[in-house]
């Protein structure tokens, strides 16, 4: 029983989702093409031919589509045909409302809405698919005239159609007057010929969700048997009704115009706005020389590995920087370092002399390893943990406090500088975004947006290179600033000069941990094994921590343990209206 009931639910949704839910659209597809043809008979009914071209990207099912009308106005004389544009090859699907496959079409009506769903099967390509059908009573006939008042591309297309031909003919030449309007938003050409009885109406590309209406006046002669008769005239009220909308249309795109000139001039005078940061900067720190000008230093700096690195770097301490602490450390024999097999998977060990001056360092002890030892293994297994993320992020922020603190950054200045750097690309946020509504928005200054946007760039180019020249150093900072870009140099162009000049082994010892933080230690080894390979070679310190390159593999394991959660650290510093025609919201699409 129970199954039972669950095979009537299941019949029962499935009926539901397809009478009262919109059809999914699976296909991919372009429009790349419409032509449609409106014949008028003489009875004011309209013999249509609607050609559209899909280009299809992947297979499809089918296409659709939708004619509305208004009320009292029928379909009939239906038929549909399909040409495979590559192959040439033509069919006519037969009309038949219960198969779902093969060359069929539906035909359903659903109020005042006619709808055609043709099964073919698509792989990729061009296809045309044509249908033609008859509409009743489209036209109105009046004492003067008989209008016909017609969206002939309706608005349902959620795709934009390329190339739009839409064409009004009617069975005699060189008609006595014919009058003939378009209304559609986009550019277009409109042809109204009497001679030739025809109005045709061209747009290039028709945006989705749009219209094209055509309203069209002309003899009652051409429509004799038509039984939608009206009393009273109706020539002049509809070239009235036209003026208006001509008017108003023009005064729409008037204040359009004057809407993008006004917005063109406060987009070209948008740079003002950069005045607060050429004016607020002027007020900086002290300046730092320029490394041609610094030179070489051969002294140790007085600060650590890590406060050199931030320095230089103008960033939030990394990996390196924390190698360099530990090979500062391992120097002053508070650590230990162990290479392992095939000098891999270094372990690092406290030592009695361990001062635990570090807390990221205690906490990788504590948290990694067994509270006195840990492996670079260790660190790798322990990757993406949150507490080694918070801690590393806890040591950069109090690494960067610290050179407030000791007085090396004015703090004042440093909030200035980020005030400005957010105020900066906040104003070039804004402008980037006013830069894309005028390309969508903008008709008749285009071109001018391109000067403009050179200006503006132009601008915020100079605002960015006036913060980076913004110092938020004070006198102590901006030296210790030189003396470490000097240390940093110096180790850059180790090969140019006799390391033994600068001193023994014993002080290179000391200088390794800042060539770790500067990145610079394989370059700085590689000198010291030229000119001190027996001394490396009789001091366990260089054997095992320097010659396996255990800081390398340390930095490389804990990047990886937080890149996971943490990354890498922060930074120091034509008209749209309608006349009422009939046909709205026709449209459709492809599954």
């Amino acid at each position: 029983m129970k199954r039972k009931y669950l095979w009537v639910l299941a019949l029962f949704l499935a009926s539901f989702s397809a009478v009262f839910l919109p059809e999914k659209v699976f296909a991919d597809y372009d429009l790349t093409k419409m032509d449609v043809t409106a014949i008028v008979n003489s009875d004011g009914s309209l013999s249509m031919t609607r050609k559209i071209v899909y280009d299809f990207d992947d297979s499809a099912n089918g296409v659709y589509y939708t004619q509305n009308l208004a009320s009292g106005q029928k379909v009939s004389g239906q038929s549909v045909e399909v040409k495979d544009l590559a192959s040439g090859k033509t069919v006519k699907p037969a009309l038949n409302n219960q198969a779902d496959s093969g060359n069929v079409y539906h035909f359903n009506k659903d109020g005042n809405s006619y709808k055609f769903k043709v099964y073919h099967h698509v792989d990729d390509g061009k296809v045309q698919v044509v249908y033609r059908y008859k509409i009743s009573g489209a036209v109105d006939s009046y004492e003067d005239a008989s209008e016909l008042n017609f969206k002939i591309v309706g608005d349902g297309w959620d795709k934009e159609i390329s190339n739009v031909t839409a064409t009004v003919r009617f069975q005699d030449k060189k008609l006595s007057f014919l009058k003939g309007w378009a209304h559609v938003n986009a550019n277009g050409h409109l042809t109204v010929d009497k001679e030739k009885g025809l109005v045709k109406a061209e747009v290039a590309t028709l945006p989705e969700a749009t219209f094209l209406e055509l309203h069209l006046l002309f003899p009652n002669s051409l429509v004799s048997q038509n039984k939608k008769q009206h009393s009273g005239e109706i020539a002049a009220k509809v070239v009235d009704q036209e003026k208006a909308l001509a008017k108003e249309t023009a005064a729409k795109k008037a204040r359009h115009n004057v809407y993008e000139l006004i917005g063109l001039a406060l987009f070209a005078l948008s740079p003002l706005l950069y005045l607060p940061v050429f004016i607020k900067s002027r007020k900086s720190g002290s300046p730092v020389k320029a490394k041609k000008e610094i030179g070489h230093n051969f002294e140790i700096p007085a600060f650590s590995p890590t406060t050199a690195q931030i320095l230089v770097t103008k960033k939030g301490p990394d990996g390196k920087a924390l190698a360099g602490e530990i090979a500062l450390r391992a120097g002053r024999g508070e650590i230990t370092i162990r290479a392992g097999k095939k000098g891999k998977n270094f372990t690092y060990a406290k030592t009695s002399k361990y001062k635990g001056d570090l807390p990221l360092l205690n906490r990788l002890f504590k948290k990694v390893g067994n509270g006195q030892s840990f492996s670079n293994k260790d660190l790798k297994q322990y990757r993406g943990s949150q507490g080694i993320t918070s801690s590393f992020k806890s040591w950069q922020e109090d690494s960067q406090k610290a050179l407030i603190k000791d007085g090396y950054i004015d703090q004042y200045l440093q909030d200035r500088e980020k005030l400005l750097s957010l105020y900066t690309f906040g104003v070039m946020f804004v402008s980037v975004a006013a830069i894309v509504v005028c390309f969508f928005l903008y008709d008749k200054y285009t071109f001018w947006l391109f000067p403009a946007i050179l200006w503006v760039l132009a601008i915020f180019g100079l605002a960015c290179l006036r913060l980076h020249h913004f110092s938020d150093l004070t006198g102590k900072g901006a030296r210790a600033t030189e003396q470490a870009l000097g240390f940093e140099a110096m180790l850059d162009d180790i090969g140019q000069f006799k390391l033994r000049d600068i001193g023994e082994l014993t002080l290179w010892e000391q200088v390794m941990p800042y060539a770790i933080a500067f990145g610079l230690a394989k370059k700085v080894l590689k000198q010291l094994k030229l000119e001190f390979s027996e001394e490396i070679a009789a001091d366990p310190y260089w054997t095992y921590y320097y010659a396996g390159a255990s800081y390398g593999a340390f930095a490389s394991s804990f990047d990886e343990a937080i890149s996971f959660s943490a990354g890498s650290g922060g930074n120091f510093s034509a008209s749209s209206a309608s006349s009422g025609g009939f046909g709205g919201g026709s449209g459709g699409g492809a599954f």
